[in-house]
């Protein structure tokens, strides 16, 4: 397939990925005692709770400090509004 960007003749040419071709004979998969896979499953539950708890909301997310003054200095604005107004009553 051509086509022409720019007045440039771009070619497209099929591409050729190799084929696929299935194994001989599939391997075992290891027969595991009860207690060794308990064990592997303790083992990896301990490495997810380890990181886990070095890993907080509070690490990941900060409020940079130029919203805590935008907002701060919004809500001063609001109430100094609000003690005028019940002071003019």
């Amino acid at each position: 397939m051509n086509t022409i960007i720019r007045g440039l003749p771009i070619s497209h040419s099929a591409v050729n990925i190799g084929v696929l071709e299935a194994p001989d004979e599939i391997g075992r998969c290891a027969k595991l005692t009860d207690a060794e896979l308990e064990r592997r499953y303790h083992v990896a539950l301990n490495d997810v709770k380890s990181k886990e708890k070095h890993i907080s909301f509070e690490d990941k997310k900060k409020t940079p400090p130029m919203v805590k003054f935008i907002v701060g200095g919004g809500l001063l604005y609001y109430l100094w509004h609000k003690i005028k107004g019940v002071f003019k009553k």
